[in-house]
């Protein structure tokens, strides 16, 4: 019973992530301790071992012309993420799961918040963002993945959208193509070290998430997110709280 009610996960977080550009990693995790009863770490470490294969592969399909048309910003985002995100899974395992588990319920309330003050994205214009800057990011969020356990496509659409004025599609794509490869390579050699990984778990999310992402995108390329931002801002603030009091 416990592996179908991780499948149905799957299934819903791929949609959702197709729909939003984003990987849903954040959410899985949640799930993973507060349904499932995964200690903090491995349900970190199974959610970046999934990351591995090419769960977003569906999505970018469905956004082939923007993603074309960035692939070198994809390139230096996919690098630097991977080789950052070995440096967070270190600092993730300096922590106890308590002081762990705190601090990722700060980063979900965090991200909802900078997810609500984001309204930007219906009026961009811009379809590219300078090469240094897509470093600079690449590493920060290599740094917070690794030591979160999420893909951080939930912090890559804010900032591109918001800071840089980028399209809507054009940010899914870019989020979604840098989340394509094994991005998180660096933070699961780590997690890996450490045995902190349900490789059960892992196959059953990363085949419901491929299966419903690219119907997902399809969906969110027609539908404004502003209404939907405000949705899963909510369950991250409710999955926040919940932390604090589990």
């Amino acid at each position: 019973m416990e592996r179908i009610i991780v499948a149905i996960l799957g299934l819903l977080i791929g949609y959702v992530g197709g729909y939003a550009g984003i990987g849903g990693a954040p959410f899985m995790i949640a799930f993973l301790v507060l349904v499932m009863g995964l200690d903090q770490h491995t349900a970190q470490g199974t959610v970046l071992t999934m990351m591995l294969g090419p769960m977003s592969l569906m999505a970018l399909l469905s956004l082939w012309k923007e993603t074309k048309s960035q692939w070198k910003n994809i390139v230096i985002g996919i690098v630097s993420y991977a080789v950052f995100s070995y440096f967070g899974a270190l600092l993730a395992f300096r922590l106890d799961e308590a002081h762990l588990k705190k601090y990722f319920a700060v980063m979900l309330i965090l991200t909802a918040v900078f997810q609500l003050l984001n309204n930007r994205a219906e009026e961009n214009t811009n379809t590219h963002i300078p090469w240094y800057w897509m470093l600079a990011i690449g590493a920060a969020a290599g740094v917070i993945g690794g030591f979160f356990g999420v893909g951080a496509g939930i912090l890559f659409i804010p900032v591109f959208i918001s800071l840089f004025g980028l399209k809507k599609n054009y940010a899914r794509a870019l989020s979604l193509g840098i989340l394509l490869p094994p991005v998180s390579l660096g933070a699961f050699i780590k997690y890996y070290e450490m045995g902190a990984i349900r490789w059960d778990y892992v196959i059953i999310l990363f085949t419901g998430y491929f299966l419903a992402n690219y119907f997902g995108a399809k969906h969110g390329s027609k539908i404004s997110l502003k209404n939907f931002k405000r949705v899963y801002s909510l369950i991250l603030i409710v999955l926040g709280v919940l932390y604090f009091v589990f």
